[in-house]
């Protein structure tokens, strides 16, 4: 992409408060009787440390002004003829549904409620199948462990440096209203992405969480056309499509959630804006079904390039709690989903994807606690078959929405999912006594049906013992 010019790169300057608030510094550090040549401006500047703020403020602006490209190709050849497999299993679904539909518009006792195209149990299953497809020759120099769930040679980053990265997390104390009042005021006055990410690693008060989100995403400004925007897809909403059908069941699903059935009006008018939405398509970060065309079908993909699953409602739901007015929280969404969420559901060997993700959690328990690995293996419920859910969804549902809300900050502020392994170790450590003592899966299912608190600090503590 064309690089911004000098006059360019002055006039969106000129657009950011922070410039206007670094110039007005520099010029509270002269007489104004005094004259000022360009070397004393510079002296001052690196006296006072303006130089490397405008730095910081010049670098943002052309990072900001290069588009990230959707990725729709990965490195390894072998995924994309999977994530075609994988695509073309998900039409074949489809028509299943659509067909369950047409039965129950027939038959009213006829009341299935697999009303899906996928869930996060389907997913895992058809990465499992990967291994069984790989080429010998090319993973000669590979040595798998037969006992995981998933073997195959995709760039990993070491565990360890993921669990070195979070560390910080244990150290944590509860802020008094001082600091809570200045870490608000850093939020108002803050414009710099690398910045707004060093809060959000760290501690967001509630009353903040939104401005900082908007800023972040660079919507603070922008509230008049995000809600022109909103209002066009609420028109085209007039007009129904199958798939809303499958997201009405979706949305009632999450009413029945007792945090988020207040919101099932706001969650299911989101979710229609978002299939109709073209922009979707160019935005996000990764295409994470193959986009093909399925000759002689009723239906195609939708205008978003990807189908609809179970349980997308829970990825609009706790955002519900950030304002009152749905134009932001569909932003939010869209955006949170474009460069994060996106990856959960993507056949790739991206650091960020579902499979890169479960491979992290399967080496860290397997070499942390082996005892408890093996263990699952030997009475059929292997580790990513119990935490599968926790990790596609976000937690969401096993947590109060403030510590959901902790975990987005985190995915904001190191611009990553990786938060998402932690906590799946964290949750797994915490059952590890009463999942030793299970003997088939009927016992770990009475585990899990019993009332839990999982709470974002504590699971960041289990993740890190032994």
């Amino acid at each position: 992409m064309q690089q911004l010019d000098n006059q360019e790169i002055l006039m969106k300057l000129k657009s950011s408060k922070q410039f206007w608030d670094i110039k007005k510094k520099i010029k509270q550090g002269f007489n104004e009787q005094q004259k000022i040549g360009v070397n004393d401006i510079q002296k001052f500047a690196q006296s006072c440390e303006v130089e490397d703020q405008l730095i910081k403020l010049i670098s943002h602006i052309l990072k900001k002004s290069k588009k990230r490209e959707t990725i729709k190709e990965d490195q390894i050849e072998f995924l994309n003829t999977s994530k075609v497999k994988w695509t073309e299993l998900l039409f074949k679904n489809l028509d299943i549904v659509h067909q369950k539909t047409k039965n129950q518009e027939e038959d009213d006792t006829n009341t299935d409620s697999k009303l899906y195209i996928y869930d996060e149990k389907n997913l895992l299953a058809f990465l499992q199948t990967l291994k069984q497809q790989q080429s010998s020759s090319l993973y000669q120099n590979v040595q798998f462990q037969s006992n995981k769930l998933l073997n195959i040679n995709i760039p990993l980053k070491s565990s360890q440096s993921i669990l070195d990265k979070y560390q910080y997390l244990l150290l944590q104390e509860e802020l008094q209203d001082e600091k809570i009042n200045k870490i608000r005021k850093q939020i108002e006055n803050e414009h710099l992405d690398i910045e707004l990410e060093k809060i959000a690693q760290n501690f967001v008060p509630n009353g903040e969480r939104c401005l900082l989100y908007l800023k972040y995403f660079e919507f603070d400004h922008q509230e008049t056309v995000i809600q022109q925007n909103f209002a066009k897809l609420q028109k085209e909403c007039l007009i129904q499509l199958f798939y809303d059908e499958l997201l009405e069941i979706d949305g009632h699903e999450i009413s029945e959630d007792t945090f988020y059935f207040v919101f099932q009006e706001q969650i299911l008018t989101c979710l229609k804006c978002f299939i109709r939405d073209k922009t979707i398509k160019e935005n996000i970060r990764i295409q994470f079904q193959n986009g093909l065309k399925k000759e002689n079908t009723e239906f195609q993909l939708p205008v978003t390039g990807f189908f609809p699953f179970k349980n997308i409602s829970k990825y609009v739901a706790p955002l519900c709690y950030l304002s009152t007015k749905i134009h932001i929280i569909y932003a939010l969404f869209k955006e949170f989903f474009c460069r994060y969420f996106c990856f959960l559901h993507s056949i790739s060997s991206e650091s960020n994807s579902i499979l890169s993700l479960c491979m992290q959690i399967e080496e860290i328990v397997s070499t942390r606690s082996p005892k408890l690995f093996h263990h699952l293996k030997v009475i059929g419920c292997d580790t990513l078959k119990l935490i599968i859910h926790q990790l596609v969804y976000c937690f969401i549902g096993d947590m109060d929405p403030p510590h959901i809300l902790s975990i987005y900050d985190q995915i904001i502020g190191h611009d990553s999912l990786e938060i998402l392994v932690i906590l799946c170790v964290g949750f797994l450590n915490k059952y590890k006594p009463k999942l030793l003592l299970a003997k088939n899966g009927e016992n770990i299912q009475q585990i899990f049906s019993e009332l839990r608190e999982d709470k974002f600090q504590e699971l960041v503590q289990f993740a890190y013992k032994q």
